[in-house]
Parts: structure tokens; C-alpha cells; sequence
């Protein structure tokens, strides 16, 4: 335990500077967003002419926390894709699990600190525009909801980024885990009627995009309502906001398992990880033919499979497993 608490400690303290430049960007542009953006006119039919119209804003935050969702899990753990660093680092006085928790609580705060003053920030430009124009009752329940959803995507980006043996990698990785679900999906959606779900909520930060339109409405007290009041009871929401919950425990989970016990030569080797290149490229690929009916698509989606594989290998390194998977692609792709 003390290793731990020292490790911690050293390690805010390196990353303060970079934490101090994130916050201080987003909060300047908070302030810009909310000057430019809080008030603005809208044409009133009734009254036949333009009226003031307050706006909540909260959309900048948001912003940040789908941003940073992403540049965390890189900042963080970049340093353990080189193979120097981690005969450094694998030689403290504590073990590898604790510093992978050091490093997921780190970027936890990278995520959630600079989303929390944004949204502090914001939440004070609104007091000084007029209570009267909001209904504030609601701010507490947007900001919480994007927070756990935000951690929740963070978790499955940590996991996937460290399932990578390169940071080139745990990019490529972060970006293909965004869509498998929408990818999914719209698969289903093909073969059958009982798939309810296909709208932009599969997509993680287009589930939070969604939920911030519907509590503007809620909160804005004069801009015209396009959601009723209980859009967040709707079973699309429900559905996918509780899945990507639990995506992310179940996320959290497998990184503090795996965490840490890769050999450390596979380190800035290719990344054949399960949940890697050898699963994703023929899962988008036979999920794409499948949901994105048309033949052009499917050439496209056996092209882009071919340019997996590349990167994947690292050129045209092909392996007798890449080829029967591009061959039956592209068996697939003439008999849809």
C-alpha cells in the first residue's frame, strides 16, 4: 500500500502540467462557447418577429468528456507500449496490477476533471443569464448520466488500448471498438424484424449526444420542445445506456485481470490480441456486407478487410489464416 500511494502521488504530479493544459483550454472554451452561443434570437410565429431565446450550453462539456474518453487511455498508457520502458517501470516496489490501477484512476481524473469544471463553469454562466429562462431541476441528472457513461466509455477504451502491443495500435483499436455495436446492429436489422434498436445509440458518444438534445429540451424553458418529457424512459435509451453501463464494468474488470501480464517481448510486436486485428476485420467486414446492402459497399468492405490485414501485418506478410478469411469475403459478397 505505501508503493502504491507513492507511485500515485508521483504520477499526478507528472501529469498536473498536461491536466492543467486540458482544463485550461476547455474551460476558455466553455467561456467562448457560452458568450457566443447562451443567448441568440429565434422567429416566433405567433408573435411575427424575433425573440430573445436563452440556452443552456451543455453541450460543450459533453464534448470534452467524449473527447478526452480517448486521448486519456493514450496518455496513459503509451508508456508501457515501449519495451524500455517497462524494465523500468516492472522494477518498482510495486506490482503491476497497483500500477495499472494507478494509471486507470489517473485517467479516470484526465476524463472526468476537466468535464466537472467545464460543466461548473457553464452551469455559473447559466445563473447569470436568468434562472427564470431554465428549468434547473434537471442539470444535476445530465451531468451525472454523461459522467457514468463517459467512465464507462473510458473503461472499455483503457481495456482495448492495453490490449495493443503499440500505441499506432491501441488507436486503431480504440476507434473499431466505437462502432462494433452500431456495426452490429445494423447487421441484425437485415435478418430480423424483432431488432428495435436502430437508431445513433449503439454509438457511444451518439448516446450521449442524444441524451444532451433531450435534456436541452427538458431544461430550456423557451426553445421549442422536439422531445417529450419522458424521452428518458423510452426503451432505446434505457436499453443502450444501461448496456454501455455494463460494458464498461465488464471492461474494467478484464483490464485489471489482464493488466500487465503480456510478456514483455511481445511488446511492439504485432498486436494479435483476441479482442484485436485477427476479431475485428472479419467482424466489420461480414457485419458491413451483411448491413450495408449494396453491392458497391460490399466491394468496399472487401477492400478495406484487404487494408486491415495490412496494417495488421504490417505489409503484405499475409498468413494462410488472412487469406481463407479475404477468400470467403469475398465467396460471401456473391452470394448475398
Amino acid at each position: 500500500m505505501t508503493g502504491f500511494k507513492s507511485y500515485f502521488r508521483s504520477h499526478l504530479r507528472s501529469n498536473s502540467k498536461i491536466l492543467l493544459y486540458l482544463t485550461s483550454i476547455m474551460l476558455v472554451l466553455t467561456v467562448i462557447n457560452g458568450i457566443n452561443s447562451g443567448v441568440g434570437l429565434m422567429w416566433s410565429s405567433e408573435l411575427h418577429t424575433y425573440v430573445k431565446t436563452y440556452r443552456s450550453t451543455i453541450g460543450m462539456p459533453v464534448i470534452f468528456i467524449c473527447l478526452l474518453v480517448y486521448v486519456a487511455p493514450v496518455l496513459e498508457f503509451s508508456f508501457f507500449k515501449k519495451r524500455i520502458n517497462l524494465n523500468c517501470a516492472y522494477s518498482m516496489p510495486i506490482s503491476r496490477r497497483a500500477m495499472g490501477m494507478v494509471h486507470y484512476i489517473s485517467g479516470a481524473i484526465i476524463v472526468a476533471l476537466p468535464y466537472t469544471l467545464s460543466y461548473i463553469l457553464n452551469f455559473i454562466m447559466i445563473l447569470t443569464r436568468g434562472t427564470e429562462h431554465y428549468n434547473l431541476a434537471h442539470i444535476a441528472g445530465h451531468y451525472f448520466l454523461c459522467l457514468i457513461l463517459g467512465l464507462a466509455i473510458y473503461s472499455l477504451m483503457a481495456f482495448v488500448f492495453n490490449e495493443a502491443n503499440t500505441t499506432g495500435d491501441g488507436i486503431w483499436f480504440m476507434f473499431l471498438w466505437t462502432f462494433v455495436t452500431f456495426f452490429a446492429v445494423i447487421a441484425l436489422d437485415k435478418v430480423t424484424t424483432a431488432m428495435s434498436y436502430y437508431v445513433l445509440e449503439p454509438i457511444p458518444w451518439a448516446l450521449i449526444s442524444e441524451i444532451t438534445t433531450g435534456y436541452k429540451h427538458l431544461i430550456e424553458l423557451d426553445v421549442p420542445k422536439y422531445y417529450d418529457s419522458g424521452f428518458l424512459e423510452t426503451s432505446e435509451y434505457i436499453f443502450w445506456t444501461v448496456s454501455w453501463i455494463l460494458i464498461g464494468i465488464a471492461s474494467g474488470v478484464g483490464f485489471f485481470l489482464s493488466f500487465g501480464k503480456r510478456r514483455m517481448e511481445k511488446t511492439e510486436e504485432i498486436s494479435d490480441s483476441f479482442f484485436g486485428y485477427r476479431v475485428l476485420i472479419p467482424y466489420f467486414a461480414v457485419t458491413g456486407i451483411i448491413g450495408l446492402g449494396t453491392f458497391p459497399m460490399w466491394v468496399a468492405f472487401e477492400i478495406l478487410a484487404l487494408i486491415g490485414y495490412t496494417i495488421y501485418r504490417r505489409g503484405l506478410r499475409y498468413k494462410l489464416s488472412d487469406i481463407i478469411t479475404l477468400l470467403a469475403l469475398g465467396i460471401l459478397l456473391f452470394t448475398l
